[in-house]
C-alpha cells in the first residue's frame, strides 16, 4: 500500500449499529449495484450485520469482527484466495 494514509479515533460506547455497508465473503466493501469497491474493507459495527440489521445485545458485532478483520486481512496480504 502506498501514502497517503488516513486515521479515525475510535472511542468505545455503550451504544452499537448493525445495518453497515455491505460486504462480500473477503469483507470487501461493495457498491448498491453489487460491485466491489478496491480496496475498501469493513468489519465490526461498519459491516452489515450477520444478525441481518438485528441488534440483540451489546458485543454482537464483535465475534464477525475478529473473523472478517482477519479475513479482510488476509486478502489485502494476498492470502484470501480467488475473489
Amino acid at each position: 500500500m502506498k501514502p497517503p494514509f488516513h486515521a479515525v479515533a475510535v472511542y468505545p460506547a455503550d451504544l452499537g449499529m448493525a445495518a453497515g455497508v455491505m460486504t462480500d465473503a473477503h469483507a470487501r466493501v461493495l457498491r448498491g449495484d453489487g460491485t466491489v469497491i478496491e480496496g475498501l474493507y469493513a468489519c465490526g459495527n461498519d459491516m452489515h450485520s450477520v444478525m441481518n440489521g438485528a441488534y440483540p445485545g451489546p458485543g454482537i458485532t464483535l465475534g464477525p469482527a475478529l473473523v472478517f478483520g482477519y479475513l479482510a486481512a488476509r486478502h489485502a496480504g494476498g492470502a484470501g484466495g480467488p475473489a
